[in-house]
């Protein structure tokens, strides 16, 4: 998860300074003002989900990790709702998808392990 946050903080640098570049069409400005957002909130739930998963809320981290892969596929869309235009952020979606997938199974994997034999506040 940690990887994760700092994958989407680095993200959201990156989408600033395609922002400020002020180099791309005005249908691609909305879509990185679209995914700015959704990274922003991914960020949110990240650090949501390492608090729910060091309280041992499995559920909760679980939903959480799949709402930020949601994310990274709505920021993709958003690019190919203009036929032709090709997706900016292809890569930093694919890899803060990855990261959250991985951590998806991570915490699946603590869920089934007995609470007893775990202390994951270690």
């Amino acid at each position: 998860m940690e990887l994760a946050l700092e994958n989407a903080t680095n993200t959201i640098s990156t989408i600033e300074k395609m922002l400020s570049s002020k180099e791309f069409d005005p249908f691609a400005m909305n879509c990185f003002r679209d995914c700015l957002e959704l990274y922003a909130d991914a960020i949110t739930m990240l650090v949501d989900a390492f608090v729910a998963f060091l309280a041992e809320h499995f559920d909760i981290a679980s939903v959480l990790m799949r709402t930020v892969m949601d994310a990274t596929s709505t920021c993709d869309e958003e690019f190919t709702e203009k036929k032709g235009e090709s997706t900016l952020l292809a890569k930093e979606n694919y890899n803060l998808f990855q990261l959250s997938g991985i951590s998806s199974c991570i915490i699946k994997q603590v869920s089934s392990v007995p609470s007893q034999l775990i202390n994951v506040s270690s």
